[in-house]
């Protein structure tokens, strides 16, 4: 086996560790501290959800426009090791509102690290085709999903509270470790800090266009999602947890199935790509609301994780080739922003459903992200030629 090749593995199996490590660490957080603050009233759980996403909402723009030029691993590792004191702080038993204090705090500092990450994921990956990197990183998430809900609640009841955000605190150093290691890696191949880049690839008003309705998509699905629990407990009461046990993994192995998919589909254009799989994940959405039960749950959610990922997958590859390696901190800054906005939007308009009414939430979120998600397609037609594939 040749030297570079065996170092190309070495890598690649070091980047995909350590993104595990860290979507995982988070999944035994989130479940910590929801169970934690359970006890204080929904209230509180609430809370903890906009605490992680508003300041998203209001700092991504500015964190891309500041991390344009700068190298990836210093910067990740100063954040990284940043979001490790904070999680030290958290396990102290802190007050309710403290807790969703320290939390925002904690999603500020994982804005600057979340930005740079997906900024630097192809150069990282050592790939030339974006979407193998973003496919990649979607593996290591999906596979966090099922391995850190089952983490997280071993710790939290060997280790309590505490322990679980101890454990979440060393995979954020574990992160700040490979930042250090991967120090002397330029955003752009080839170019320090100081010298000319190559400006950006292409980002034209139908491109714009097109990410406006997929946050759309977005808005509806993250409001539908909140009405899942109860969709499971009305409609198949006797066998609730485990059904959204089964269907969350149903999920995941799609996610799985559909990111090593998303590679080879790369020839495709993003925006026709972009509607056909948004269309599956809103006609996915839509059936489980007609027809709620574990068959078409399960069976669904398989093919709804898979198309999910190749949208996810599609979209972070079109911004970064729209905007270039040099501004594609900028680009992925700005979309952290807006798809937390859609997030917190789809959350507020369909919450106040999704108890008595989860059914009927899940048929108009689904049909509200098919509609927009087709609505793309003109857009594909009418840009085919204009835009980079």
């Amino acid at each position: 086996m040749p030297a570079s090749l065996s170092r190309h593995r070495l890598r690649t199996a070091l980047l995909f560790a350590v993104l595990l490590v860290s979507a995982g660490g988070d999944e035994v957080a989130v479940f910590a501290l929801t169970f934690h603050l359970a006890s204080s009233g929904a209230y509180f759980v609430a809370a903890l959800q906009i605490a992680g996403l508003l300041p998203g909402v209001l700092l991504g723009r500015y964190v891309g426009g500041r991390l344009v030029g700068h190298r990836p691993g210093p910067v990740l590792a100063t954040a990284s090791a940043a979001q490790a004191a904070a999680a030290v702080v958290l396990s102290f038993g802190l007050p309710p509102e403290a807790v969703v204090g320290c939390v925002a705090l904690l999603a500020a500092v994982n804005t600057v690290s979340a930005t740079v990450v997906s900024a630097a994921l192809p150069v990282l990956a050592d790939t030339d085709v974006a979407e193998k990197a973003y496919g990649f990183a979607q593996s290591a998430s999906s596979l966090a999903m099922v391995l850190g809900p089952l983490a997280g609640s071993a710790l939290f009841a060997v280790l309590g509270v505490r322990g679980a955000l101890l454990a979440d605190a060393a995979t954020f150093l574990a992160v700040a470790a490979y930042g250090v290691a991967v120090r002397t890696v330029d955003l752009v191949p080839g170019h320090g800090e100081t010298d000319d880049v190559p400006a950006r690839g292409g980002l034209t008003g139908g491109s714009v266009l097109a990410v406006g309705l997929v946050f759309v998509v977005i808005a509806a699905t993250a409001g539908t999602d909140v009405a899942f629990v109860f969709l499971v407990r009305e409609h198949v009461p006797g066998s609730a947890v485990a059904v959204f046990g089964f269907a969350t993994a149903a999920w995941a192995v799609g996610i799985m199935a559909g990111s090593a998919l998303a590679g080879s589909l790369s020839p495709v254009h993003p925006v026709v790509r972009l509607a056909l799989s948004g269309s599956v994940i809103g006609a996915v959405y839509l059936v489980c609301g007609l027809a709620p039960g574990v068959t078409v749950l399960l069976s669904t959610f398989l093919v709804g994780g898979a198309a999910n990922a190749v949208f996810n997958t599609t979209l972070r590859a079109a911004l970064y080739r729209m905007a270039g390696p040099a501004e594609a901190a900028r680009a992925f800054g700005t979309f952290i922003a807006g798809a937390n906005t859609a997030v917190l939007c789809g959350i507020v308009v369909a919450t106040p459903f999704a108890e008595g009414t989860s059914a009927w939430t899940y048929t108009v979120g689904g049909a509200a992200a098919l509609l927009a998600a087709l609505a793309t397609l003109p857009v594909a037609l009418r840009t085919r030629e204009g835009e980079p594939a």
